[in-house]
């Protein structure tokens, strides 16, 4: 009977810890960080590493962008990404190589993007959560407009906003300029020069990728329907 009562015991706590560990599978779905963006729009040669995994694969439309993930672009390479939860956009360029990460600084969520090299443009809305854009020696911050970011091989960050502001922060020197609309911003080893950006400058802050909302409504039943339309441009 002991013998048996032992047996009895042991599949019963065999069996609870099958079922905890059932019930456990959803919530360590659900602690798993949500996306930073989705690609809208895709082409040329694009890679992505995500999170801790060494393996690395081609960055296509439709996929979602995980905190820590690490992506280049080619000669060819092109992307437009959908920020979320805000919808803003990030347009990466040829022969970029950068790192997005959230953080927390001061009680507030921050998208951080760290370059090794290329160029990427932002178009932020004004309610979006802010976006830092750094290098070794550079730190940039926006919380709306459109800009774009700037990383040669030799650490120099170059800024040019077309609408809005960016608080530009040279390590190098601990300075700290704001740059406007229609601006541009050297940052180097030196401090930070702000200039008159040129219109042709100015021109290339622009998405390659926009979008366009179409209301739709059924005749017979009035109920409308909303189709969002992509479309290229050439600014």
């Amino acid at each position: 009977m002991k013998s048996r009562s032992m047996f009895v015991g042991a599949g019963l706590k065999m069996r609870l810890a099958v079922v905890v560990s059932i019930l456990a599978l959803p919530m360590l779905a659900i602690s798993a960080p949500p996306a930073l963006g989705v690609v809208k729009y895709a082409k040329g040669n694009l890679k992505v590493t995500s999170g801790d995994s060494a393996v690395q694969k081609d960055l296509q439309a439709s996929d979602l962008v995980a905190p820590g993930s690490k992506i280049e672009s080619g000669n060819d390479g092109k992307a437009v990404l959908r920020l979320l939860p805000d919808q803003a956009f990030m347009e990466i360029r040829p022969k970029s190589v950068f790192t997005l990460k959230r953080v927390k600084t001061k009680d507030k969520r921050v998208r951080r993007i760290h370059m090794e090299a290329g160029e990427v443009v932002f178009g932020l809305k004004k309610k979006s959560e802010a976006v830092q854009c750094e290098n070794a020696q550079t730190q940039a911050t926006a919380l709306a407009g459109r800009f774009s970011c700037k990383s040669d091989e030799k650490g120099v960050g170059i800024f040019l906003v077309q609408d809005g502001e960016l608080s530009v922060y040279n390590r190098p020197k601990d300075l700290t300029a704001v740059v406007r609309s229609g601006q541009k911003a050297v940052s180097d080893l030196n401090g930070i020069k702000v200039s008159d950006a040129t219109d042709s400058e100015l021109e290339q802050v622009g998405f390659r990728q926009n979008t366009l909302e179409v209301d739709f409504v059924n005749p017979e039943t009035e109920d409308f329907t909303t189709l969002e339309v992509e479309y290229e441009t050439n600014f």
